[in-house]
């Protein structure tokens, strides 16, 4: 549970400059692409540490790195209210940005060290629901504290409120024995773990870095851009706005839930893991992709539709991919594999806001980037169906030797 509220949190405060940013387009006088790379900011900070932060999860102890990477972003979240323009607000973010790439190579870690397969989706979906609730639960309070007191409280309530996550975490980290049992024999594992050169060798990697990248290019169109293109290109208000994007993420949240449950009940019943999970990912990315593309040009009322149905078909995307990880790297590489799975994929948040910035101050509508956000979620198919390979755990020898091959990797 307090993992999935670690990635609640990070959520909330990852996506409050989002709805913000109306306001900050008017403030700071921004062009879309000048604003386009502003909400890119984050991503380049929190890419190029995943990696980084993977190794540090295997080598140093999941639970110490999460807390650590925790207090940074926290902080970095009061700093950004507390911005005096542009340059300010960018670093503030940039901060933010490493400090939340701890996140996910932490929580994967945890999971795999201490979550048998049997619950493994079930377990996995707990801890996104966390990453669907926390954009909702931003949007809906950060744009009530934003439209009665301004932008730069939101930031620096939610930052503050942040910290208090530490103390239960904290207290958790402190219990005896078996904690620090559990932490020896994790450190003792990554030490008999595999290279990264070995990590890097899989197929599978590559797969789910190409079909993970898609899903996350359509997730990030609609985080970062979605506030922006109902207002301007729909007419909303910013209430309006609010209650609408909440109602993507309260969908996508209760999609999450559901699909882990549904993919460990199909597990038990006997499909292979094999099926279950990449089922779930290719209805994913035609669903995601058909409602994107469907949106341009409907009414008003038949696009919330369709925005509320990609939400929906997002969350068969959460549990699948992060227990498909898991099934294949195993406790002594989960850091390290989803470090570099997250960085790639993460690519996507760099990525589109500012080639949605570009389009729009060129076209001066958001038709382009929703297309072109459809397209490349359905792209996530060829990861899935042709270059992930059949679902199974690598067997990894010592990191002084290779790992034994396994069938279709």
């Amino acid at each position: 549970m307090l993992l999935g509220a670690a990635l609640m949190i990070n959520y909330v405060d990852r996506g409050t400059i989002s709805t913000a940013a109306p306001l900050l387009e008017k403030e700071l006088a921004l062009t879309p692409s000048q604003l386009g790379w502003m909400l890119s900011a984050f991503f380049w900070a929190y890419v190029g540490s995943q990696p980084l932060m993977g190794w540090c999860v295997d080598r140093l102890g999941a639970a110490r790195v999460l807390a650590a990477g925790f207090s940074l972003w926290s902080v970095s979240t009061v700093f950004t209210g507390l911005s005096s323009g542009i340059t300010a607000l960018v670093a503030a973010r940039l901060f933010m940005g490493v400090g939340e790439s701890v996140t996910y190579p932490s929580a994967l870690a945890l999971l795999a060290q201490r979550v048998s397969d049997r619950h493994r989706a079930r377990a996995t979906s707990i801890l996104q629901l966390g990453g669907m609730v926390g954009p909702a639960l931003g949007t809906f309070l950060g744009g009530l504290l934003m439209v009665r007191y301004g932008w730069r409280a939101m930031f620096i309530s939610l930052g503050l409120a942040s910290l208090l996550w530490l103390i239960p975490w904290v207290r958790q980290m402190r219990q005896p024995p078996v904690s620090r049992v559990a932490a020896a024999h994790a450190a003792s594992d990554a030490a008999a773990g595999p290279k990264f050169v070995d990590i890097l060798r899989q197929r599978a990697l590559w797969g789910t870095m190409l079909g993970n990248f898609c899903s996350n290019y359509a997730f990030y169109f609609v985080f970062t851009s979605l506030p922006l293109y109902l207002v301007h290109e729909r007419g909303l208000s910013l209430i309006s706005m609010t209650h609408l994007t909440a109602g993507f993420y309260v969908v996508d949240s209760v999609s999450v839930l559901a699909t882990g449950w549904l993919l460990d009940a199909w597990i038990r019943r006997g499909a292979s893991a094999n099926r279950a999970y990449k089922s779930a990912l290719m209805a994913s990315a035609v669903g995601v992709g058909a409602c994107l593309l469907g949106t341009h040009g409907a009414p008003l009322g038949v696009a919330a539709l369709l925005l509320l149905a990609a939400g929906a078909m997002d969350g068969l995307n959460a549990p699948a991919v992060c227990s498909l990880v898991q099934t294949f790297a195993g406790p002594t590489a989960s850091g390290r594999w989803m470090g570099v799975q997250n960085a790639v994929s993460n690519i996507a948040g760099v990525v589109a806001p500012v080639v949605t910035g570009y389009l729009v101050e060129a076209t001066g509508h958001y038709d382009g980037a929703l297309w072109l956000a459809g397209i490349v979620a359905l792209l996530g198919l060829v990861g899935w169906l042709f270059i992930v390979p059949p679902v199974r755990p690598v067997r990894w020898r010592l990191s002084t030797e290779s790992p034994v091959p396994v069938p279709g990797l």
